[in-house]
């Protein structure tokens, strides 16, 4: 059973709070433990990126704080309340756009809405609002098939916008992207999370875009994952790709690679 936690207060104080959160799969092969058990606070407005390696449990923590699963231990509490079912205060963006190919790009954006049953013609102004900011408003008629990748991501993070969530929830965003349009894409990114302060969790692979955009980055064991390590970035903000060239990037990067390169500390 869960560890009991007070169901009406978040026990930190932060927008998100992970305490000792678990989850184990059941399969043939008996128990699978998948994560944890792991505690995060993220304060609001704040940008933290999990890195971790490949079956760490990253995607199965984005499925806990999207409501998604359930875990089998421990509880994570959004703004106030237990995370126990899928919430409107979550936005998400995956790893592909998952555009409908039939809908233009304002419909796409204005999806969640529909969904969640809470449309309105205000609605309508704010998808427009959003693609200008995400600079398609020359594209708002345009369907799928007419953008690029990093076009059709972009909608995808105005999607994930739309219905003003209290965190937005990012899951390896840019990994299907080309290495220049990822460049362009965490500036892009960087800019509309300075517009729009919200609290975001960032899931990925590359230890320089995680140094780049995140106020701190956890990092996670192997299987079952663990945090091992917690990074506060320090960087000042805005950041441009210079940055990527500057001492303490560099060091950060080698600080976060060693982690990886060394027996991993949770298993020594």
């Amino acid at each position: 059973m869960p560890t009991p936690y007070p169901p009406t207060k978040t026990p930190s104080g932060a927008t998100l709070s992970l305490r000792e959160i678990a989850l184990t799969y059941s399969t043939s092969r008996g128990p699978l433990p998948a994560l944890g058990p792991l505690s995060i606070d993220v304060e609001n407005g704040e940008f933290v990126a999990v890195l971790g390696p490949s079956g760490c449990g990253k995607s199965t923590l984005l499925k806990i704080l999207s409501g998604l699963l359930q875990p089998s231990a421990g509880q994570a509490f959004l703004g106030g309340t237990i995370i126990d079912k899928p919430r409107q205060d979550v936005g998400i963006v995956f790893q592909q756009p998952t555009l409908l190919p039939w809908k233009n790009v304002r419909d796409n954006v204005l999806m969640p809405v529909r969904v969640l049953g809470i449309y309105s013609p205000a609605y309508r102004k704010k998808a427009d609002e959003l693609i200008e900011m995400v600079g398609l408003d020359q594209f708002a008629q345009h369907y799928p098939h007419e953008l690029s990748g990093g076009m059709q991501q972009r909608v995808a993070i105005a999607r994930g916008l739309i219905h003003e969530p209290k965190l937005l929830l990012m899951d390896e965003p840019f990994a299907a992207l080309d290495a220049l349009t990822r460049e362009q894409m965490i500036l892009e990114l960087q800019a509309i999370w300075e517009r729009t302060g919200k609290s975001v969790v960032f899931i990925t692979h590359s230890i320089p875009e995680a140094a780049f955009m995140a106020d701190r980055i956890v990092v996670l064991s192997s299987r079952p994952g663990r945090v091992i390590h917690i990074e506060n970035v320090g960087l000042a903000r805005p950041r441009g790709l210079e940055s990527m060239a500057a001492p303490e990037f560099v060091a950060i990067c080698d600080r976060l690679r060693r982690l990886f390169t060394v027996k991993d500390p949770a298993h020594a």
